[in-house]
């Protein structure tokens, strides 16, 4: 049964077939600093750019679950393939990720022409969204984090994990810390062996040696109490309450306090039982949105 579980969790940041989860608008492409960056809109008005998780692309973590489709009705929806992921270019230079993530979002605003629009991301793609939000904070309506907290220059926890990844990638059992991470606290860790045959389909989808890289160049992604705190546009978090993420809640509630946070009972980091999944993460999502807007 564990490995069942591990298997669910992990389809959510693995590959489905192309024919089960079509896109809902055509591939368009730009280039970002030399790197090629795969982007899909769909829908009119205020515009949000949604950018997804580590391992997955814009398919598998937006479009699948219809987040894409529930804010195209009232939205400029922009979901982009993050840069050593899906359709977009795969830079094997650890410089070439970290604030160049950030900065592909921006470049992807001045491309299409936007003024200022809503930025979400999901679990990596949270991370991205707190960079923007350093970078240029003129060009930013609100910032919604999904299943992460931001990526804080004080966060010890990612070092650690960014370090194994590193290690894993490289060796034949790439993502078991990944797979460890994704498991609801307090529940037992799978065996390498069960890893091994959750993660297959992982590994077989993804470049591991652009994921190495992104990792060895992640730090330049991270932002200071401060840089925080001077933020003018409205902030929020959406996160499961059985998503090790969770945890940080508390402290980010006495540090930062101007950051709105949901913590949906029940819900996981990602899968079946993930928040985007549940009807509190899309009502508030909505609510916040227009409150900004």
């Amino acid at each position: 049964m564990k490995v069942i579980a591990l298997v669910a969790l992990l389809s959510f940041v693995t590959v489905s077939p192309v024919s089960a989860q079509p896109a809902a608008a055509p591939d368009q492409f730009f280039d970002s600093a030399g790197v090629r960056i795969r982007y899909v809109e769909q829908g009119s008005g205020t515009p949000i750019v949604l950018m997804h998780g580590y391992t997955g692309t814009l398919e598998r973590h937006f479009i699948a679950n219809g987040v894409f489709a529930n804010l195209a009705k009232d939205y400029r929806v922009i979901a982009m393939d993050l840069r050593g992921h899906g359709k977009s270019g795969k830079p094997y230079a650890p410089n070439a990720y970290g604030e160049e993530m950030a900065r592909d979002v921006v470049r992807l605003l001045d491309h299409l022409k936007i003024p200022r629009a809503h930025v979400a991301g999901y679990s990596l793609g949270a991370a991205i969204a707190g960079r923007v939000a350093a970078l240029q904070p003129d060009r930013l309506i609100s910032v919604v984090y999904i299943a992460s907290l931001p990526l804080r220059d004080t966060d010890t926890y990612l070092e650690k994990f960014a370090e194994d990844s590193v290690k894993e990638l490289e060796s034949d059992l790439p993502f078991k810390s990944l797979a460890i991470n994704l498991q609801p606290p307090g529940s037992k860790p799978p065996s390498d062996e069960e890893i091994r045959k959750a993660v297959a389909p992982l590994a077989a989808a993804n470049d591991v040696k652009a994921l190495a890289a992104l990792w060895r160049g992640y730090r330049t992604l991270m932002v200071s109490s401060q840089q925080l705190k001077s933020l003018r546009a409205p902030s929020i978090v959406l996160v499961g309450s059985e998503d090790i993420s969770a945890q940080g809640v508390p402290e980010l509630n006495q540090s930062q306090p101007q950051i709105r946070t949901l913590v949906v009972p029940g819900a996981q980091h990602g899968g079946p039982e993930g928040v985007m999944r549940r009807q509190e993460f899309m009502t508030t999502l909505r609510e916040f949105l227009a409150a900004a807007r």
